[in-house]
């Protein structure tokens, strides 16, 4: 497992953990989460071998943002 896949179940697990401390889940939250999944299967399956410099930037502004349920 690279470190991008390591972050981004990371991602995905802090967005879970928002999600259940945040219900009803806004829409923005499920397209967030779509796309993080999608992103994660592709560096998975091989499809992608590493992140582009847009979507480390997109995964940073949502780990910013969900992160803060552990504050």
């Amino acid at each position: 497992m690279t470190e991008s896949q390591k972050k981004l179940k990371h991602l995905r697990a802090t967005m879970i953990h928002w999600g259940e401390e945040n219900k009803p889940l806004p829409d923005e939250w499920k397209k967030d989460f779509k796309w993080a999944t999608k992103i994660d299967g592709r560096l998975s399956d091989g499809t992608y071998k590493h992140l582009t410099k847009l979507e480390m930037e997109m995964c940073n502004k949502l780990y910013r943002y969900y992160g803060n349920v552990y504050d």
